[in-house]
């Protein structure tokens, strides 16, 4: 039963439907990893839909459903450390220099660190896309073509490293548990809004940001750029003159302007990283190297900060970019990611049980195999080679350096993982690194 009760509370918290009393704690130790909690429905809601779509006959391709969850991992496991980084400076201010400080236990305090972290969150967003190093980890967000739930876990992986600083004015007067609480419980209501089953939601459209708002903030024409910031509260567009409302009668076309064309997870965290230098080093005189890296990713010598708005398309029609797997890749690309996502979950879950060495040697691997399916994704010769390798890898790592989490549940899952990961690299073996070998072209059907 309590399992039960801790995922109905966990499937309420993505519209913020939250009991103040059992969510404000003492101390930031204290607070849930409510995002890792959230797992379980992150896949079940991508799932529904995905059916959903099915039906509908437009279901978005495998592979870039499947490189959205790898960036959303990515993500977290960088998140760990940056979580650090947040509570120093947070504690530090609250500690040393607070204005007033609201109790830990008021229901008033809950609201107000409510308010307060979804208005650091619209300055946060912001400037993910109107200062040009941000962006470079923000455009992975906006990269997917598709606009469905699992492009709502598309993200860089390095976004908290600079988000933090975007909070640190809460600590003036808000405890830090509430602000680690809050962080993340707008990042829950996001999730859901990333979809286009859902309409318009009448009233609350003028309150809170809601999918078709935030369809308005993905897309690629002149009218949605840099628009609709918000988290949860739609109110700080309005306020700040950045609300657009969506336009029914035209299509929405999702992605970047320049659109890329891949689904290697890996790529898509640093690839604009190359942009950023190549723009650094196309301009003269240091001035215009800062601006490079901190004015727009729109702004080149003789534009406004943020770029010339005029030069924005007002309409773009473009193919969507796909890249088909065959029937039995999708089955082993789905398989091994679920694996990869649970293994993530109890990983960071138990984020402070494990010895250093073994936390990091496991993350290692789930990161390079994330890496490696999207070397299969986007038809790379060498994938099949270096799938059999990380297959018997996992193998290697698991029976010389076993998980100690005392979980029956997590054993079972390790014990099935092992023979699904022996059977793969057989598949590999037998199917593709003979073809490989010989040096023949690696054919979709091979796989």
């Amino acid at each position: 039963m309590e399992v039960v009760k801790g995922l109905g509370e966990s499937f309420l918290s993505f519209f913020y439907i939250i009991d103040p009393a059992k969510s404000s704690f003492e101390t930031k130790e204290e607070v849930p990893n409510y995002i890792a909690a959230a797992y379980p429905w992150f896949l079940s809601f991508i799932l529904v839909e995905r059916f959903i779509l099915y039906k509908k006959g437009v279901t978005p391709p495998v592979n870039a459903s499947l490189a959205n969850l790898g960036t959303g991992i990515f993500q977290e496991f960088a998140n760990l450390f940056a979580r650090a980084t947040l509570s120093v400076g947070y504690v530090y201010i609250w500690e040393n220099y607070a204005l007033f400080r609201f109790p830990w236990n008021s229901t008033v305090t809950w609201i107000v660190a409510a308010i307060a972290a979804d208005f650091c969150y619209y300055w946060l967003h912001r400037a993910a896309h109107e200062v040009n190093l941000f962006w470079s980890q923000h455009q992975v967000h906006h990269s997917s073509e598709h606009y469905n739930l699992s492009t709502a876990i598309r993200q860089g992986m390095f976004q908290g490293y600079y988000g933090w600083m975007f909070y640190l004015p809460m600590a003036f007067f808000i405890p830090p548990s509430h602000c680690a609480a809050h962080a993340q419980f707008n990042l829950l209501w996001q999730f859901w809004i990333h979809t286009e089953l859902i309409d318009h939601l009448g009233p609350l459209e003028w309150v809170v940001n809601t999918p078709s708002h935030h369809r308005v903030h993905h897309g690629s024409t002149k009218y949605c750029i840099d628009k609709n910031y918000a988290g949860v509260l739609i109110i700080w567009d309005r306020i700040f003159g950045t609300f657009a409302a969506e336009r029914r009668d035209e299509p929405m076309v999702y992605g970047l302007i320049g659109q890329i064309h891949f689904f290697n997870p890996l790529y898509l965290e640093f690839y604009y990283w190359g942009k950023i230098y190549e723009k650094v080093m196309s301009v003269e005189g240091i001035p215009n190297k800062l601006r490079a890296v901190f004015y727009g990713p729109g702004w080149f010598p003789g534009t406004p900060r943020l770029g010339d708005e005029d030069q924005l398309p007002e309409k773009i029609e473009r193919e969507k970019f796909s890249r088909p797997l065959s029937s039995n890749m999708e089955l082993y690309s789905i398989l091994h990611v679920v694996f990869l996502l649970m293994g993530s979950g109890v990983l960071i879950e138990n984020y402070g049980m494990l010895e250093d060495s073994k936390f990091y040697m496991y993350a290692a691997f789930v990161l390079a195999s994330l890496s490696n399916l999207g070397f299969l994704y986007d038809g790379f010769a060498v994938a099949p080679w270096l799938e059999m390798t990380r297959c018997l890898v996992f193998l290697g790592l698991t029976i010389r350096h076993p998980f100690t989490i005392d979980s029956l549940a997590v054993h079972i899952a390790l014990y099935v993982a092992r023979i699904f990961h022996f059977y793969s690299a057989w598949i590999f073996k037998n199917e593709c690194v003979d073809i490989f070998t010989k040096m023949t072209p690696l054919k979709e059907k091979d796989c």
